[in-house]
């Protein structure tokens, strides 16, 4: 097997160190201050211009991926690649041998494959397959640190030795890729930290800007010129600057800046400035110095974030927390905190008054226990157990009313506010807050109001009553005399027309009679006075189906004993009413009425499969009705719902409580 050798003849070796040392200096001159743009290209060509010089086939540089540490990729090659070189990850698994080597730092020079040593049989058999003789290869690598990649020389036609003065040579070659490779990388690097760090501000609304203490020059991003209100392109003075503080500013500013040139403090300042529209911007800098060589401060660097909508909202919630309070004073609320870690409860004079709570001789938890023990007995127990809800996290927040017995007012009303601010990793609250308002003059004037409505609706049934006992006792039964005598009339009258007429005169007169009936029914119905209320429901439903087109049903349970007439003339008027808008507005096939006991109470229940509507903009009529029906059954105590979506019918609940239930 015939190998390459150096030329023999002095003159022609003297002549290709000549060329080789010719183009070391091209090559080092090319690549200072190269950009990192055009290093790729420059290295393609240097590569070639080696391999065409010293007669080589095949040139490679490898480096180790920044993302990858265990892949390495062919990044220039001669001759060169079509498009672009992809990483080869498993050259590890076929130059195991080599990637150690270079990993140590070590060049590898083989004039033949057969020079491998026996632990080099993959890679040998690696080299095979390609078709390398002979190969040279080099680390990469900036002074101690670790290899970057690898720079291999090959022959693929004949072998050849690798003489010691032609390795250092193109270990200088080597050198010079790595710098600029190295010079890359770093300056690449640097330039991906700037845009991050710019993206970074960006993203926090911040700008970066620095200042020449000498000059005054003024360097600013984007963002930073863009928050004064300056030109992408304005050259920036310290004047220009002067100019934009707000003049009530100016002290404040230039005051800081000298501070920190005095202590070399660090710079933080908030500050207004105006804009070239005339309105005015919060900038919130803050900056350090950084000091030449010489130690003389040569530079104030620092960020500027835009912070007028926080200083908007600081002045909003000022005027919010001022509008609060006057509006707290105007309420007359009262204000309280619980510290359950520190064991104290904090209250305003207000409260103070509210409650009766001494001014001195409290401390602690007493203001608390004082309270508690001045709750009306009747309502202590289930203030009790809502607190301890809203304190072991069942309830979200408080919100009540109760009596409370003054030490030397009596007895008052309390609205009653209150939410947990923190709790403990149990959830337990350690911090709550909430308000007491006095509401026993709104109690009184509630009461009052109902009295007078019961008085009313009370008033308004004995007229009933009355009315429908003269309906009943005269006018029915004076038309039905009339019947009779017009009957009678009938009867003596020849046949012919008069008769004729005679017979609808009395027809007319039974039927006015029934109507008269109806309505004296419909005003009082006596049956439920004499029968009670669940044949009363029997007997109005039985009326109106006779009367309608609608199947109506009636279940009822069996009724306590202790049931009273204010309770059952309520439901009565209840399920009147709500079966009067079936038949008027419903369009319903069919409707029920139920009436069993629940919960210590009657609970009765109207249902159709009507039209339906909407509860939050039922039409006038039927607003009226529902007011009515929920106003008796408050004035008893009760609870008043009502169900309906358009199409799926309408329910009606009232549950109103037995007599041992009621206040």
């Amino acid at each position: 097997m015939s190998r390459i050798t150096p030329p023999e003849p002095p003159a022609g070796q003297i002549e290709q160190r000549l060329e080789f040392e010719t183009l070391l200096a091209d090559l080092s001159s090319s690549f200072i201050n190269l950009p990192p743009a055009e290093v790729d290209r420059e290295i393609e060509d240097a590569l070639g211009r080696v391999c065409e010089l010293l007669g080589l086939d095949l040139a490679v540089l490898w480096q180790w991926s920044a993302r990858a540490p265990d892949v390495l990729t062919p990044t220039h090659a001669y001759p060169a690649l079509d498009g672009s070189i992809p990483p080869v990850p498993g050259v590890q698994d076929h130059y195991p041998w080599s990637i150690r080597q270079m990993l140590a730092g070590r060049t590898i020079a083989l004039a033949s494959l057969d020079e491998l040593p026996p632990e080099a049989a993959v890679d040998r058999e690696s080299a095979l397959r390609v078709g390398i003789r002979s190969s040279l290869t080099l680390p990469l690598a900036v002074g101690g640190e670790p290899p970057v990649g690898a720079l291999a020389f090959n022959t693929l036609k004949e072998e050849r030795d690798w003489p010691d003065a032609l390795v250092k040579r193109l270990q200088l070659v080597a050198q010079v890729f790595t710098n600029a490779l190295a010079r890359r990388r770093h300056e690449l690097s640097l330039r991906e930290s700037e845009e991050r760090l710019s993206l970074a501000a960006d993203s926090a609304g911040a700008g970066l800007w620095a200042q020449d203490l000498r000059t005054g020059a003024i360097w600013a991003t984007r963002k930073a010129r863009a928050i004064f209100g300056y030109l992408p392109d304005e050259v920036v003075e310290f004047e220009r600057l002067k100019s934009s503080i707000h003049p009530d500013d100016h002290e404040l500013v230039l005051g800081a800046i000298e501070q920190s040139a005095r202590s070399r403090d660090p710079v933080d300042v908030e500050f207004r400035i105006r804009r070239e529209d005339g309105g005015v911007a919060w900038i919130s800098s803050r900056g350090r110095l950084e000091s030449s060589t010489s130690g003389e401060s040569a530079r104030l660097m620092g960020v500027s974030i835009d912070v007028t909508d926080r200083r908007r909202a600081e002045e909003a919630l000022r005027a919010s927390e001022a509008r609060l309070a006057w509006g707290a004073d105007l309420a007359g609320l009262a204000f309280y905190d619980g510290d359950f870690t520190e064991g104290v409860i904090y209250v305003d004079d207000r409260l103070r008054d509210l409650c009766g709570v001494p001014s001195e001789g409290m401390q602690g938890l007493q203001t608390l226990e004082f309270w508690l023990e001045h709750i009306h007995p009747d309502d202590r127990p289930r203030m009790q157990d809502l607190r301890e809800q809203l304190h072991d996290g069942r309830l979200a927040r408080l919100s009540t009313e109760y009596r409370y017995l003054h030490p030397t007012r009596g007895e008052k009303w309390i609205r009653h506010l209150a939410g947990v601010v923190a709790r403990d990793a149990t959830g337990r609250a350690v911090l709550t807050r909430g308000v007491f308002r006095d509401i026993t003059e709104q109690k009184r004037a509630e009461e009052a109001q109902r009295d007078l409505s019961r008085r009313l609706i009370q008033a308004h049934e004995e007229e009933r009553s009355l009315l429908a006992r003269e309906l009943h006792d005269d006018l029915t039964q004076r038309l039905a005399l009339l019947a009779i005598d017009v009957g009678c009339a009938e009867l003596a009258a020849p046949a012919g027309a008069q008769a004729e007429a005679m017979r609808a005169v009395r027809e007319g007169l039974v039927r006015l009679a029934e109507d008269v009936h109806s309505l004296a029914y419909h005003l009082h119905p006596s049956v439920l006075e004499e029968l009670g209320l669940a044949e009363a429901l029997r007997t109005e439903c039985e009326r109106l189906g006779r009367q309608s087109r609608v199947a109506l049903s009636v279940q009822v349970d069996s009724l306590p004993d202790d049931v009273g007439q204010d309770a059952e003339l309520c439901l009565f008027r209840v399920a009147q009413e709500a079966l009067g808008n079936v038949i008027r507005h419903a369009d319903a096939r069919t409707a029920s009425v139920t009436l069993r006991q629940m919960e210590g109470g009657l609970l009765l229940a109207v249902r159709d499969d009507g039209v339906g509507f909407d509860t939050a903009s039922s039409g006038r009529g039927r607003s009226l009705g529902l007011a009515s029906m929920r106003e008796r059954v408050q004035l008893v105590n009760g609870t008043f719902d009502v169900e309906s979506t358009s199409g799926q019918g309408t329910t009606i609940v009232a549950w109103v409580p037995s007599i041992a239930e009621k206040r």
